[in-house]
């Protein structure tokens, strides 16, 4: 039977046993969330994180620790704002 250790919120380390799933690919601890990183051919990195782990960077989109280290560079350097400069907006209306 798996056993995951999961942080509490006074600090102190609570042992769960069971099958909850996978673990956080950081910790020990259940992972509830899945990387949702882009890696090519429409795939995401997929790797299990806990709560404490997962770093949402929209409303239920979530990077790992490594991940999210490489978006938030990208977004800082300004990639973010010279990518949407590069998008052509659509116009239904053919004029």
């Amino acid at each position: 039977m798996p056993c995951y250790m999961t942080r509490l919120e006074d600090g102190r380390l609570a042992h769960i046993c069971g099958d909850l799933g996978p673990h956080c690919g950081e910790c020990s601890d259940v992972g509830d969330y899945l990387c949702d990183y882009p890696v090519g051919d429409g795939k995401t990195c997929d790797r299990p994180l806990c709560e404490h782990h997962a770093k949402e960077v929209a409303p239920e989109i979530h990077y790992c620790p490594s991940h999210w280290r490489e978006w938030d560079e990208f977004r800082k350097s300004g990639g973010v704002k010279r990518e949407l400069e590069n998008v052509t907006p659509f116009n239904r209306h053919n004029t």
